[in-house]
């Protein structure tokens, strides 16, 4: 038997807060509920609707764990785990969302894998979109660091033999991450200075590398997610107001001074910021595009006339 905390951060959305506990709790009656000592926590960055009440209401075995306000994904995740391996001396965290949904026995696969963990790898989920789940949103990424490059693996592609097989990827999405007590005592918690919100899970899964521990996406764990929950959206038409908000937020995977923080720490060649370059003129030059288009009529109220 093996203790094993399951991390979920929550800001608001109560209801997809809601949807999860009765999710898991839908699945108490598998291998990997009745076989271990499960515990669900709950790390609330100060919701103020009524989060905390409810989960006390209706799951009091929830640990709930309370965050200030301003501790965004890493942090809220640095909660938990310190919560999960130093009071609660758990074996393994999962790292967890609100926002998905497990699907095909995915509990039952994440016991075979907990069973037969060799000491040295993370283990992923494969991610797929929750309102089209024959695509993939992604199976974790490589990452040049001599060039720059990333790549998230199968995004946007449909399922298929070239995605079903077990594979090592340099860095993975955050959810439905299996992590067991050695990696946290080698590698450490989140970067959360640094990496508040985005890339905060690659750069985890950077880490890990660079301590021995190997990151592998098991296609079984298939996860569901409801993409439309996340960060700030990009969208064509976008005022000059919500270019600089993409540029600059937190809540951003735009926000370019979190990039260049991900380059100066993981690159090893003033050439991979070439890649950043490259990102922000494609982002840049597609907006003014689109301004242009509008100024002359060929692009109206979300619509692609040209």
């Amino acid at each position: 038997m093996k203790r094993v905390a399951l991390l979920i951060p929550v800001y608001n959305r109560l209801e997809y807060t809601k949807q999860c506990l009765q999710i898991l709790s839908e699945n108490n009656e598998t291998q990997f509920f009745r076989q271990n000592e499960i515990y669900t926590i709950v790390i609330d960055d100060a919701s103020s609707d009524g989060t905390e009440s409810w989960i006390k209401e209706h799951y009091p075995d929830v640990i709930i764990l309370k965050g200030d306000g301003e501790q965004w994904w890493s942090g809220s995740m640095n909660l938990g785990l310190s919560h999960a391996f130093e009071k609660l001396k758990c074996d393994f965290v999962l790292l967890w969302e609100n926002d998905i949904f497990p699907v095909d026995h995915y509990f039952d696969r994440l016991q075979e894998i907990l069973e037969e963990w060799d000491g040295k790898t993370v283990a992923c989920s494969k991610v797929y979109y929750r309102n089209n789940p024959d695509v993939i949103f992604g199976m974790g990424g490589s990452f040049n660091r001599r060039n720059g490059k990333k790549i998230l693996i199968g995004w946007s592609k449909n399922d298929g033999e070239e995605y079903g097989q077990v594979r090592e990827v340099d860095w993975f999405l955050g959810q439905g991450i299996l992590i067991h007590r050695e990696v946290y005592r080698k590698v450490g918690q989140f970067d959360n200075k640094n990496f508040p919100q985005y890339y905060g899970d690659m750069d985890f899964a950077l880490r890990c590398q660079n301590a021995g521990f190997t990151n592998v996406v098991y296609p079984g764990l298939k996860l569901l997610n409801d993409t439309s929950t996340t960060g700030i959206s990009h969208k064509k038409n976008q005022s000059l107001k919500e270019l600089w908000e993409s540029l600059t937020s937190i809540r951003s995977n735009l926000n370019v001074k979190t990039d260049l923080r991900f380059y100066r720490i993981h690159s090893t060649s003033i050439l991979a910021y070439g890649a950043v370059v490259q990102r922000y003129h494609m982002y840049l030059g597609s907006y003014f595009k689109w301004k242009v288009l509008g100024w002359f009529g060929l692009y109206r109220k979300g619509k692609q006339l040209y």
